[in-house]
């Protein structure tokens, strides 16, 4: 009883600086057993000074109940049934009465592994049942609390703090060798004379007892590492930060700003999951399996990797086409999930939604913005030569200076470029329309009953938010409703994990070299995996590489490798001399974001072209992946950090981005708006999309005034003989007279 007063004494003196002697709002994060019997107190005692407590209860718990009159309970639901719980109670409680005590040390640690594995796992489904549900989360941020209290003993609070913007108060007993203390508090605790928690030392050790408490925090903090940091990371990542990635903070804002964001999610996803606790999801039915759309992915990624810089242009014409036509098959099921669904069609008529935003990536949206009767916002990177900007879209796009998207080419061109640009532009155009024009036409007819044209559809977008700005693509014209909101998902930098940060303030002056091929390229060959780390282990810095293969053999001391890095994090850090990158359009961003010159190993995709623009606005240097050596990446390397160059062309393009009146995510959140506010943006988009082809060439007006030329000039031609004829007719009869 004693320790619980002092407990409540200790608490309450910390909530006290939070806010002033009005009562304020407490939101208590949920526990158990002996965490809830010493936390109640206290919420009793606040309660008694006037504060408002609510505490969250889950569906499943042991020792908690809704009953207590004294504060309110949020109750929230999770996957786990209290038999589970009860199952792992007693497994956990028999293995440390009956078991601990006839195991070896590595029994022990195998066991115990297992067990922490296990909590780990129902924990994160408790945190599932709070932070990816929408009606929760939405009603923990109406409240507004004051304060967040927790034992740490759950995780998944100090994400909720952040989500919620909310103080934080800890109050617990210990955490396994004190690692929550020391590693995430700073708490000073040296293993000569603290003894770490559960180490059944006192503070007065001999020599070996010593020994045994520093071997006792080694190892047990690379456990505690192993099993729950690293898979915490990864949670906290995945909710808080590709063409998802890129629109998820828009719709985050969206709905901090009082709108509510509703998204279509298909059966069969990749990358998408219906647990966001931000917006609500509408599930849709997909005759793809997962399976299919794992195996296609992988399709093009070998092909784009290994086969294409092995193919003459012939045979790379032909996998193309058939790569793309399998695309829109696969598109076209999935567009046949929504378009020739009754029930959802008729749920979102119904809905009455105020705007369709969409990534035409995936066709159709255009297609469900008509049927609905709704204004439509694209937000989008590019398409293949520019092909539905320039031709639904009527963005300007004059050969002679504007480089075809994929073309490799820069603004500036000579004479055989700008004849290949025009070739690329109009082959491509050719490409697009045998395969995805004629087909999207022909399914838009069939759904509307009507001759429908897909890329006229497509032109009705009210706003394109085109996620590239000037310091990163080339001056080219632009429209009115064409909005550039380039690095959209950039954000400052955050403090890394210590054990990282640790490993980066090892390099000393030289710095850190961030290194990830992203997020689709899980692993490359041995061979390749070699000769990059033979590369990588002879520059002086560390590096910090992405990689989820098997571990290289030439890997050297000064290269770590990881499931998973802080990219934005790390590119932020002041050590950070160069990024290795594959060329992605969001990590490019975000090097730019901060300041950092590039080393590119392009694959596929936009890939190589975004890797051109950057060498071209002196930031990058870039090597092939298939024929580059060792000697190459080592070089490239060396020089983007030792050539001052790339780092000032870094700087350079990094001011030029945060240079603007409003941040990128801002202008897009102003103009999904504004097309909100004002039922559409007709009066943006211009005339040229109800002109044919010839008018908008003014081929009718050329013909009509070269038939006028003609015209006079026969006219005259005409008159002119005319007039000769009566001259010379004259004479020749006077002669004759």
């Amino acid at each position: 009883m004693k320790l619980q007063q002092d407990l409540s004494v200790c608490v309450l003196l910390a909530l006290c600086l939070t806010w002033s002697v009005n009562g304020g709002k407490i939101l208590v994060w949920h526990t158990e057993a002996s965490h809830w019997i010493n936390i109640k107190p206290v919420l009793d005692t606040l309660v008694d000074r006037g504060h408002q407590v609510t505490v969250l209860i889950p569906s499943a718990s042991l020792f908690m109940d809704s009953k207590s009159s004294s504060f309110h309970y949020e109750p929230f639901n999770v996957s786990v049934s209290m038999e589970e719980m009860e199952k792992y109670f007693d497994d956990y409680i028999y293995f440390s009465m009956y078991e601990i005590d006839q195991m070896n040390n590595l029994q022990m640690y195998i066991k115990y592994m297992d067990l922490m594995r296990q909590e780990l796992k129902y924990s994160l489904k408790y945190l599932d049942g709070i932070i990816k549900s929408q009606p929760i989360m939405k009603k923990l941020k109406e409240e507004k609390y004051d304060l967040l209290l927790a034992d740490p003993i759950f995780p998944g609070s100090e994400l909720l703090a952040d989500i919620l913007g909310t103080p934080l108060v800890f109050t617990l007993r210990f955490s396994l060798v004190n690692n929550w203390e020391r590693h995430c508090g700073q708490l000073p605790a040296p293993p000569s004379f603290v003894p770490g928690d559960m180490s059944k030392l006192t503070d007065k050790m001999d020599f070996s007892e010593r020994v045994w408490n520093t071997l006792f925090y080694l190892i047990n903090d690379l456990a505690i590492y192993d099993v729950n940091w690293k898979e915490l990371d990864k949670y906290y990542s995945e909710f808080k930060g590709n063409h998802w990635i890129n629109i998820k903070p828009v719709l985050d804002t969206l709905v901090d700003r009082g709108h509510q964001v509703t998204v279509l999610i298909p059966s069969a996803s990749l990358f998408m999951d219906s647990k966001s606790s931000s917006f609500h999801y509408e599930p849709f039915n997909v005759s793809v399996s997962m399976e299919e759309m794992e195996k296609y992915l992988d399709d093009i990624l070998y092909f784009s990797m290994y086969e294409m810089d092995q193919m003459n242009y012939l045979q790379l014409y032909i996998k193309s086409m058939d790569m793309m036509r399998h695309d829109m098959q696969y598109s076209l099921k999935y567009l046949d999930g929504i378009m020739k669904s009754q029930p959802i069609i008729k749920k979102l008529k119904e809905e009455k939604y105020d705007l369709l935003l969409a990534d035409p990536i995936f066709p159709g949206s255009e297609l469900l913005a008509d049927i609905l009767g709704t204004p439509l916002v694209f937000t989008l990177r590019f398409s293949l030569v520019n092909n539905w900007e320039r031709h639904c879209g009527q963005l300007p796009a004059p050969p002679s200076f504007v480089p075809g998207d994929m073309s490799k080419l820069t603004d500036k061109m000579d004479f055989s470029e700008r004849v290949w640009n025009t070739l690329f532009y109009l082959i491509n155009d050719l490409v697009i329309y045998d395969v995805s024009w004629k087909e999207l036409d022909k399914y838009y007819s069939e759904i509307k009953g009507t001759p429908t044209s897909a890329c006229e559809l497509m032109g009705k977008a009210d706003i394109w938010l085109m996620r590239t700005y000037w310091d990163f693509n080339f001056p080219h014209p632009i429209l009115p409703n064409f909005k550039y909101v380039g690095g959209i998902h950039c954000k400052p930098a955050k403090p890394l994990p210590e054990y990282m940060e640790e490993f980066v303030q090892s390099s000393g002056d030289a710095g850190i070299v961030v290194f990830t091929l992203g997020s689709m390229i899980k692993n490359i060959t041995k061979e390749k995996g070699n000769m990059i780390a033979s590369a990588l282990a002879q520059i002086p810095q560390k590096v910090l590489w992405r990689y989820k293969g098997e571990k290289p053999e030439t890997l050297g001391a000064n290269t770590r490798i990881y499931d998973w890095i802080p990219q934005n994090d790390l590119l932020g850090h002041p050590k950070a001399r160069a990024f290795i990158t594959h060329g992605g359009t969001n990590g490019i961003y975000e090097a730019i974001y901060h300041g950092v010159p590039m080393v590119g190993i392009p694959m596929f995709a936009d890939q190589p072209t975004n890797m051109v623009h950057m060498k071209a606005k002196g930031a990058a240097l870039t090597v092939d992946l298939n024929f580059m050596k060792t000697e190459d990446l080592r070089d490239a390397v060396n020089t983007v950090i030792n050539d001052e160059s790339y780092k000032e062309s870094a700087m350079r393009l990094s001011r030029i981005h945060h240079d603007r009146p409003i941040s990128p995510r801002d202008e897009a959140i102003y103009w999904i708006e504004f097309t909100m506010r004002n039922k559409g943006a007709a009066h943006l988009r211009v005339q040229a999309h109800e002109l044919t082809w010839y008018q908008y060439h003014s081929l009718d007006v050329l013909a009509f005034l070269l038939t006028i030329v003609l015209l006079t000039t026969l006219l005259f031609i005409k008159a002119c003989s005319f007039c000769l004829g009566k001259c010379c007719g004259r004479k020749g009869k006077t002669k004759t007279e």
